[in-house]
């Protein structure tokens, strides 16, 4: 007998000679173009990925710059001194205070951040007497102590440098005294409120998350949203919350870590005011008095969280 011919199976993978090899078609993304913005935001600060308020507030001390070197004055001397000195604010602002700033608004929202921008900046152009697009530098100077006041041990950035909150402030004084000796006034003003604010007007000054939110549903407002994508909204603050939840379970070891950068989240805190407030309130003392009284755990209302 002889043997019967084996078939060989035809691997699926490998094409058939009878048939035609099929070419393969790729597809071409095209990536939609900066705006813009996007495209001065990378000139300047080398990232496109700044926050809205963070950039207008950026812009605001370059133009101060520009504003010092059109502005005539008679006595040139005084013209020199102020315009070297808005040079060296302006790299203060892009490589030492944006650098915290871009983390403050995403955890607070850009309608709430520009809301205490322009509160606090009204407030330091009113006792200094002057222009408050003059005072932006100050803005910045008192938001930086402000920062590093909430995070005397943590490690934050100084230029090139990482060095605890407590150096950040003395580094930021010593700065601004060495380029400005001459507005001596404003740069003790700025200090001055900057602790008056960390102990008693944080929270008087604060704005709620439902202002927030009817701020936002505005006509003028909305309309940015939708067009800028650095528009941070309270929506994105809040599920950068979710994301850091599991953080705040362990504030203590954090609080205990120097080495630890530092905590946006301590800076102007987010919460609902009002029924939810209340709401919230009553149900953490039904939950403090259930083991003692035998009533049921009603479930815990975060009134920092979204309904």
């Amino acid at each position: 007998m002889q043997p019967e011919p084996q078939t060989i199976p035809q691997n699926d993978q490998i094409p058939n000679a009878s048939q035609p090899i099929q070419s393969q078609t790729y597809q071409v993304i095209q990536t939609e173009s900066p705006n813009c913005c996007e495209k001065f935001s990378k000139c300047v600060s080398g990232s496109t990925n700044i926050p809205l308020m963070v950039f207008l507030i950026l812009m605001s001390s370059l133009n101060v710059i520009i504003l010092w070197s059109i502005i005539h004055i008679h006595i040139h001397f005084f013209k020199f001194l102020f315009f070297n000195a808005s040079i060296f604010q302006f790299l203060f602002a892009l490589f030492v205070w944006s650098r915290m700033a871009i983390k403050i608004e995403k955890n607070t929202s850009t309608v709430k951040y520009g809301y205490l921008f322009l509160i606090n900046l009204l407030i330091l152009s009113i006792f200094t007497l002057t222009l408050p697009l003059f005072r932006i530098w100050n803005f910045i100077l008192f938001e930086t102590i402000l920062i590093a006041l909430n995070n005397k041990e943590k490690k934050m950035r100084f230029f090139c440098c990482r060095i605890t909150g407590k150096q950040v402030i003395i580094c930021s004084i010593i700065y601004h005294l060495i380029i400005s000796p001459f507005d001596i006034f404003s740069l003790v003003v700025t200090i001055a409120y900057a602790f008056l604010y960390n102990k008693w007007l944080s929270q008087k000054l604060n704005i709620s998350n439902e202002k927030v939110q009817r701020l936002e549903n505005s006509c003028l407002i909305k309309t940015c949203k939708e067009k800028f994508e650095t528009f941070i909204s309270l929506e994105d603050t809040q599920k950068n919350d979710k994301k850091q939840q599991p953080l705040v379970n362990h504030q203590q070891d954090i609080n205990n870590s120097v080495n630890m950068s530092f905590i946006p989240a301590n800076m102007y805190p987010n919460y609902y005011s009002g029924i939810i407030a209340a709401q919230g309130q009553q149900q953490i003392q039904l939950q403090q008095l259930a083991p003692s009284e035998g009533i049921n755990n009603p479930p815990v209302v975060d009134i920092n969280q979204p309904n």
